[in-house]
């Protein structure tokens, strides 16, 4: 369920490591694509000596071809770090210039998150909010309770 509190927010560079793929949503779904390079994450969570918390999350990079549930995308899943002195075997750095972001906040089990893209994309439209949107991020908090209906998932929309 998005909640109705959207905050305007600017944010430095962001520096990640973690794991990547490209596949479509309904690849992910399917294959449970994410949640497999999150599980990838954990495991190498220990040797990630210069994250900044243990907050993990899912940057989307979506291509300039229009999108569907069937067109594939970038999906990489990371920690946030100081700085790239130490990358872990395998792990790739993702950087996300600074920026301007909408930030909406998602409530309940992870997998009823569809609802609240679609909730976003209406409210962006409702609020005349027409730009491209190359990709957008979800932060997670707490993995041991994202199937909890209290769990909240922030969503970084750039401006």
């Amino acid at each position: 369920m998005l909640l109705k509190v959207v905050e305007k927010v600017i944010k430095q560079k962001m520096n990640f490591i973690g794991f990547s793929t490209k596949a479509s949503l309904n690849e992910d779904i399917q294959l449970n694509i994410v949640k497999n390079l999150r599980e990838q994450v954990l495991i190498q969570l220990p040797f990630i000596k210069n994250r900044i918390d243990d907050s993990i999350f899912l940057i989307q990079v979506y291509d300039e071809e229009e999108w569907t549930p069937d067109t594939p995308y970038t999906h990489i899943v990371a920690v946030e770090v100081n700085n790239f002195s130490f990358v872990p075997n395998d792990m790739i750095t993702h950087t996300i210039p600074n920026g301007e972001f909408l930030v909406f906040r998602h409530q309940g089990p992870e997998e009823n998150i569809d609802s609240t893209y679609m909730a976003i994309n209406e409210w962006l439209e409702d609020h005349n909010y027409i730009t491209p949107r190359p990709y957008d991020i979800e932060q997670w908090d707490d993995l041991a309770v994202m199937n909890n209906h209290d769990h909240i998932i922030k969503l970084y929309i750039p401006l």
